[in-house]
């Protein structure tokens, strides 16, 4: 298996981790009728940045060939990764302050950190 194919598999198993985590967070409930029902928490939040970040690097990482090189992957990861901490850090300026939000960027910012690592070759 290439060291692109390993990656694609890593990525995988953390999007279905993310996936039983947010499950789990929102206890079977889906997103919309808890925001609804007022029952938004950061734990949820938290999960949902993981999944939604995770599932559109997903994406984007299919678009690049078998070709494509580890240091190419791992740009295109920094490249996300700069973005969801831009946004993070607009959420914790904001007042008052949203915490299911700052919840909901730091989440992608930590599962993106974790995909950078596994991409540099540091888990």
């Amino acid at each position: 298996m290439s060291s692109e194919e390993t990656l694609r598999a890593a990525l995988d198993a953390l999007i279905a981790a993310a996936e039983h985590g947010y499950t789990a967070q929102a206890g079977g409930i889906n997103a919309c009728q808890l925001q609804k029902d007022g029952q938004v928490t950061g734990g949820v939040k938290y999960a949902e940045g993981q999944l939604v970040t995770l599932t559109m690097l997903r994406r984007r990482l299919a678009g690049h060939d078998g070709g494509s090189t580890r240091s190419a992957f791992s740009a295109a990861i920094a490249d996300d990764l700069a973005a969801w901490r831009a946004a993070l850090q607009a959420q914790q300026g904001r007042t008052p302050l949203s915490v299911p939000w700052v919840a909901y960027r730091q989440g992608g910012v930590d599962a993106l950190e974790q995909v950078l690592a596994l991409a540099m070759g540091t888990p």
